[in-house]
């Protein structure tokens, strides 16, 4: 004895039973096709999404001028953020006055990077986390890990402050 047989079905109820299911679960070919078009769109536009997000985030725009300090005494340093507020710098004023800035995030994976003024005769730009060590005049490596020097923050000395005006990538000149 079938299951069909045990519930009680007619054969043309098995029959209509298997059709309707048989039915149901075909896909044509315009379905698929309008699946596969709908999914590739999204995919296309998510990922265009991502790409304009990126590019926006470090392209070549300019951000308007921001004030970083009053005023910095030789041997100081100031920790601020430019261009975004999630984008830290640091600006250092050398013993001689000269007037530096960079990202304050390390080339190599991204970790805070700190003046150390204690550190040799220049001090220097210290990143704990694997021990890279940069040059406070150029930003270049000079010790450990990072691949590359930091970027630099353009700096302009005005009567009210100093400004932060400008980023440069690693290693390119003003």
């Amino acid at each position: 004895m079938s299951v069909d047989e045990r519930a009680g079905r007619t054969a043309e109820e098995v029959a209509a039973l298997r059709e309707r299911i048989a039915a149901d679960s075909l896909t044509s070919r315009r379905d698929y096709l309008r699946l596969a078009v709908t999914m590739s769109g999204g995919l296309a536009l998510g990922s265009a999404a991502v790409a304009a997000g990126i590019f926006h985030r470090h392209g070549d725009g300019t951000a308007p001028p921001k004030l970083v300090t009053a005023a910095l005494a030789p041997g100081e340093s100031i920790a601020f953020s430019y261009p975004g507020e999630e984008d830290r710098a640091v600006a250092l004023r050398m013993a001689d006055g000269t007037l530096v800035a960079y990202s304050s995030i390390c080339t190599h994976l991204a970790c805070a990077v700190l003046w150390r003024a204690d550190r040799g005769e220049r001090g220097e730009l210290y990143c704990p986390c694997h021990e890279g060590v940069f040059d406070p005049r150029t930003g270049a490596v000079t010790a450990g890990p990072p691949p590359r020097p930091l970027p630099r923050v353009l700096l302009e000395e005005r009567p009210d402050g100093i400004y932060a005006v400008g980023t440069l990538r690693s290693g390119e000149e003003a």
